[in-house]
């Protein structure tokens, strides 16, 4: 019984040291916030009763916000809200109409972050393969940080599909 209560307790103990995403208010001084600390803004796209969702912030996400020396910057931004934020413009939009202007259609969803709203590294799409998460997570920061270090403040732009089909 004592050793029951000792792995309770052991589990709430780091329930209650992992720290809660805070919602998206202003991009774009979050954005210049994070690159002041060295790092990307991490948006994290979820919405209400998304098991994935919640999944994503429990395990994963929050455990990363305990170390605040290495912590990446992240807020989160609910696909179907109509609470306002500032985006990374300075412009006043819903939670919803700015997931939609990135083009978010699955959740959860990770997009990396300049100063300026540069997209730095490819969004993390999907809860896809929980044992790696954490690990495609760190390979998004690691790029989105080298970009920032090397000055090169967003992805490079995919040419359009040709028309004809060529290629």
């Amino acid at each position: 019984m004592r050793i029951v209560v000792l792995i309770l307790a052991c589990t709430l103990s780091a329930t209650a040291f992992a720290q809660r995403i805070p919602e998206a208010h202003d991009l774009a001084r979050e954005a210049r916030d994070a690159h002041r600390a060295g790092g990307p803004l991490v948006v994290l796209y979820t919405q209400p009763d998304c098991v994935y969702c919640e999944r994503a912030k429990r395990d994963y996400l929050e455990p990363l916000l305990a170390d605040r020396a290495a912590a990446p910057r992240i807020v989160e931004v609910d696909v179907t809200s109509h609470a306002r934020l500032t985006d990374f413009s300075g412009r006043g939009v819903s939670q919803a109409d700015f997931a939609r202007a990135q083009q978010v259609h699955v959740l959860p969803t990770l997009g990396f972050y300049g100063p300026g709203g540069e997209r730095l590294a490819q969004p993390l799409v999907g809860l896809t393969v929980p044992d790696f998460y954490l690990a495609y997570v760190d390979a998004r920061l690691d790029d989105a940080r080298k970009r920032l270090a090397s000055g090169i403040t967003s992805l490079p732009r995919v040419p359009a599909a040709s028309a004809t089909g060529g290629g």
